[in-house]
């Protein structure tokens, strides 16, 4: 890895951890509810400086979400992550398939700001299904299996037509520029 590598990596360690550490600003709360913004530098690695980029920065964002869920966890459901399997490894598999979707849409012949918009808009989504995916093991729905996964169909679709729908737009909204600002500070 190189010098210059090595200095954006850690830029985006410094975002996603201060993301992470100043309340509200990574991950705002809403009473019962949390958004988070700290996904988008982990698009932001995958998208202008590649695949291990998005790895380093999708571990960044594990630990430092582990870190707030042991320093002020909000809700009983926030306290799950102070377990690294719901707050790292979601976030690793995360900065994986960044790295890998943006390898393959950048291979399409279209307009740049829409690969960067699908890119943001569904490594969202794919983020939620992972974290709530991994959720649903530790909440311990009961019931036979079909009950289960209807209770775990309508907890996924509850939270990505709420939280996740708003995490995706915020992500396109604010990836396209800032996309565009690294790749002229990168050259």
């Amino acid at each position: 890895m190189k010098t210059r590598q090595i200095t954006f990596n850690a830029m985006l360690i410094a975002i996603t951890a201060l993301l992470a550490i100043v309340p509200n600003l990574g991950i705002i709360t809403i009473g019962p509810v949390s958004l988070t913004i700290m996904h988008i530098p982990v698009i932001l690695a995958g998208i202008v400086f590649g695949f291990q980029s998005a790895v380093i920065t999708g571990l960044t964002f594990g630990v430092s979400s582990m870190f707030v869920a042991m320093t002020r966890g909000v809700t009983p459901v926030d306290l799950l992550f102070i377990n690294p399997v719901v707050s790292v490894l979601p976030r690793l598999l995360f900065g994986i398939s960044v790295g890998l979707l943006w390898n393959t849409i950048n291979r399409l012949k279209i307009n740049d700001d829409i690969k960067i918009g699908v890119t943001a808009f569904v490594s969202t989504v794919v983020h939620a299904v992972f974290v709530l995916g991994i959720l649903y093991f530790f909440l311990g729905f009961t019931g036979d299996m079909l009950t289960q996964f209807s209770q775990w169909a309508l907890f996924i679709w509850g939270i990505l037509l709420t939280n996740t729908f708003i995490e995706a737009v915020a992500a396109v909204i604010l990836c396209i520029p800032l996309v565009r600002v690294l790749r002229k500070i990168k050259k």
